[in-house]
């Protein structure tokens, strides 16, 4: 009756395991950054040069202390990252791998980025953000546990 119960107990939790559709990325803070130029700085994160911060929130969320709430999804190594405003949206389309460094989850390629805004008038947020943004050009997912 016992051994019969314990494989009822560990049949639940691999059922209820593999129906959690749970996002690696929920709960997570990055310090999105270029790569250095220079070799020897490659293993110093403050040598990288900072392009924004995300944090990653239940719902497909993600915010930026700069640029808001946004959305994101992530489908194997794509991640897109949207953000809308009123007058404007941007999305970014990042191809993503394991890192090899420390202090370094993922690192990435920006594959496509899309600006667009309605009024050329009216203030624009994203737009700095739209043209700091460089395709095939080193990124780093650093670790930014509070």
């Amino acid at each position: 009756m016992n051994k019969y119960f314990a494989f009822l107990l560990l049949l639940s939790v691999f059922i209820i395991s593999g129906c959690n559709n749970s996002d690696e990325l929920v709960g997570q803070t990055f310090n999105v950054a270029y790569m250095p130029v220079l070799q020897e700085d490659l293993d110093n994160p403050n040598k990288y040069s900072s392009i924004m911060t995300l944090e990653f929130l239940e719902g497909k969320r993600v915010t930026s202390p700069i640029y808001g709430e946004g959305s994101y999804e992530l489908d194997e190594d794509n991640l897109v990252v949207r953000f809308e405003k009123e007058n404007e949206d941007l999305e970014i389309l990042f191809v993503v791998t394991e890192s090899d460094k420390d202090f370094s989850e993922y690192n990435a390629l920006i594959s496509e980025t899309d600006y667009s805004i309605t009024d050329t008038d009216q203030i624009r947020h994203l737009q700095t953000l739209a043209l700091e943004l460089d395709k095939d050009r080193p990124i780093e997912f650093i670790n930014n546990q509070k």
